[in-house]
């Protein structure tokens, strides 16, 4: 502790109280995490107090891990997106057969930092899980996917991400999105709700959450379809709308032929069942070929269109040039289909 600058006691047997400045904690906590294994910091207990008090018995009841703590300081800065709004970008949905037009946006969070620059949502959830804020994490990101599309005059089909281990009671917990679309006049069949890391999820709770959904009207989508078994024992037990192919599969299904035999029969049960396909992470017009020849629905990637805010650009896949779209209203060379 000495590197940070501050005396240690230790007075009481297996307790080393450690005084910290306001402003060294974050230091203090990387230290910490430097110093001491992921099992040592699991079986360390902490508690902070201001200096100069005696731990009540409330305070020892509220003690966690070192863990924790290290990471609740870490992930600061998601409590601050909690409390002052992500920010979300919206990448196009495009018919498969006719990429100029549009049929869904999907709502992509973002997290910023003073500088401007983005932090990755993958970054922003991983730490909010790790300092147990994904459940307020997930509701703000609803209620500010929603809030922003409207604002943006996205005002047709949505796809809106959740994770379904932030939702402890569908009725509880889903409340205030439906109290946010029905405010925002948005018409619940055109709001689809995304499932994302679905194989962390106990089927049964996931089923039910699905079902709340479905009672108000909304619409579902299972992502990273072949991912794992869970996703394809999923299909059963939810019976999703949608499904999207995992970006896994897409890449370069059109140059592997492995990955297409892999691919191809997933796509023709999804058919087959009556589920409508996405394929996501489509780069290249060889990938988007392969994938209009297999009768994928619709598709989304940086081959037609990156996430960002209106108007956006697209990239026509057979000439490389780039058309500007604007909302539903302004069509220029991609039109929003209804």
């Amino acid at each position: 502790m000495a590197r940070i600058g501050r005396p240690v006691d230790s007075g009481v047997e297996g307790v080393v109280a450690v005084r910290i400045d306001r402003d060294r904690v974050e230091p203090c906590a990387e230290l910490l995490a430097g110093l001491l294994t992921p099992a040592e910091q699991e079986d360390c207990r902490s508690l902070l107090v201001e200096e100069g008090t005696e731990p009540s018995l409330a305070d020892l009841l509220r003690m966690e891990s070192l863990s924790r703590w290290i990471a609740q300081i870490r992930s600061r800065y998601v409590m601050e997106l909690i409390e002052d709004g992500l920010l979300f970008h919206f990448q196009p949905i495009v018919y498969s057969r006719a990429p100029e037009s549009v049929f869904a946006f999907e709502c992509l969070a973002r997290g910023q930092r003073a500088d401007g620059s983005l932090i990755p949502p993958k970054t922003i959830y991983r730490d909010a899980q790790a300092a147990g804020l994904l459940f307020p994490l997930d509701r703000a990101a609803r209620l500010a996917a929603i809030r922003q599309a409207v604002q943006h005059c996205l005002t047709g089909r949505l796809f809106i991400n959740f994770n379904p281990s932030s939702i402890y009671d569908p009725a509880t917990c889903l409340r205030s999105t439906v109290e946010a679309i029905i405010e925002a006049g948005l018409p619940p069949g055109r709001v689809t709700f995304e499932i994302v890391e679905s194989e962390r999820a106990d089927p049964n709770h996931l089923a039910s959450i699905v079902r709340y959904y479905r009672s108000a009207g909304f619409r579902v989508a299972l992502d990273d379809l072949g991912a794992g078994y869970s996703s394809l024992n999923l299909l059963h037990a939810l019976k999703p709308d949608y499904v999207k192919l995992d970006r896994e599969l897409t890449t370069g299904v059109d140059l592997d032929p492995y990955k297409a035999c892999i691919a191809a029969p997933l796509l023709s049960m999804a058919r087959d069942l009556g589920i409508e396909t996405v394929a996501e992470g489509v780069e290249t017009p060889g990938e988007l070929a392969w994938l209009q020849e297999h009768d994928v629905d619709y598709v989304q990637g940086f081959l037609l269109c990156r996430p960002g805010l209106p108007p956006f650009e697209i990239e026509d896949p057979a000439s490389g040039d780039r058309g500007g779209f604007e909302t539903p209203g302004a069509p220029l060379t991609l039109r929003v289909a209804e």
